[in-house]
Parts: C-alpha cells; sequence; structure tokens
C-alpha cells in the first residue's frame, strides 16, 4: 500500500471509494448515492486537493480529499450545491447544513477535508499515512487549519483523530462531532 497524490485516471476507483464507504443508503438508492457524490467526492477531486492510497495493483482503496480554501470553495462548490438542491427538499436542506457548517468554522479552519478507507484496508497505518500526507501538504501550503465532522457514534474514527492530535472543536458542533488542528 502507497500513498500518493490523485491522478484523474483514479477517478472511477474514487467515486467507488466513496460509496463503499458510505451509508447502506447511498449504496442501495441512486438518489442518495448521487448526493453522496456530489456532496463528498466529485467537488474535491475537480477542485480541491487528494491523496489515494494505492494497492498493490494500483486501485484507489482509499483517500483523504479536502477543499484548502473555503472562501475559494464556494465557488466551485456552486454548480455542485445546485445539483443537489435539485435533487429533492431532503439533499437542499441537507446542503445548506453542511454548507453553514463549513462557512461558520472558515475562520479559523480554512480548509476541511473528508478520508475514507475501504474495510478491508482499515488498519495497518494506512489512516495515518493518508492524514499525513495530506496534513504535510496543507502545512506548506501555508494554510491556517483543517476541520471536519465524524458521523456520531462511530468511536473508531474519533479514537482515530484523537491520536492524530486532531482537537475536538465542540463550539461548532451541530449533529455531528467536529475535529481540527490548527497549522
Amino acid at each position: 500500500m502507497r500513498v500518493v497524490p490523485y491522478t484523474p485516471d483514479h477517478a472511477d476507483e474514487m467515486r467507488a471509494v466513496c460509496l463503499a464507504t458510505a451509508s447502506e443508503r447511498a449504496r442501495t438508492e441512486e438518489t442518495h448515492g448521487r448526493f453522496t457524490l456530489l456532496m463528498y467526492c466529485d467537488p474535491y477531486l475537480e477542485h480541491g486537493t487528494a491523496f489515494m492510497l494505492l494497492d498493490d495493483d494500483d486501485v484507489a482503496r482509499g483517500y483523504t480529499l479536502c477543499a484548502e480554501d473555503f472562501s475559494s470553495w464556494q465557488q466551485d462548490f456552486a454548480s455542485y450545491r445546485a445539483q443537489i438542491e435539485a435533487l429533492g427538499p431532503e439533499y437542499a436542506q441537507r446542503v445548506a447544513g453542511e454548507y453553514e457548517a463549513f462557512e461558520v468554522m472558515a475562520a479559523e479552519y480554512p480548509a476541511h477535508l473528508h478520508i475514507d478507507i475501504q474495510e478491508d484496508y482499515t488498519g495497518g497505518g494506512n489512516g495515518r499515512a493518508l492524514m499525513e500526507a495530506m496534513i504535510t501538504h496543507l502545512r506548506k501550503a501555508g494554510v491556517a487549519g483543517v476541520a471536519f465532522g465524524v458521523a456520531p457514534g462511530n468511536a473508531r474514527a474519533i479514537g482515530f483523530y484523537e491520536h492524530m492530535g486532531f482537537e475536538h472543536l465542540p463550539q461548532y458542533e451541530q449533529d455531528a462531532p467536529v475535529f481540527g488542528k490548527r497549522f
């Protein structure tokens, strides 16, 4: 396993990782799957920074995706947001809530990220390697800080982020735990 910068020839694999690690609903309902890709994957692959976890056959099995600056990400995300809102009121409400959360954190934590690894590839330092690649990149780029939400009840992920030195940010929480790191 190795971590490398994203290249577009792995786009389908990255999208497959997103859906494989998403909710059962995203895997079984076409509309919810579309929402998941539009909200958590495609904008970052096309306009953000991404690192891939590749297996020995050069297939992406995990990733970390990041919008380095919320201000510029807003413009890039506008077309995706419109597509999400067109999926229906449930999705319009959800994108509004998540967008607002990113916006509130942006002054202190201008970057936000997502990390996902297919279950068979978790452990063994793969998550750490992905996160360290992104953190190193963000530091070199002069980004002030990064934050992200975690699914409620995901004790394994919460423990991982705490072990990686991310700070719990209850001041930004709405419905889920939020973690961040200042650089």
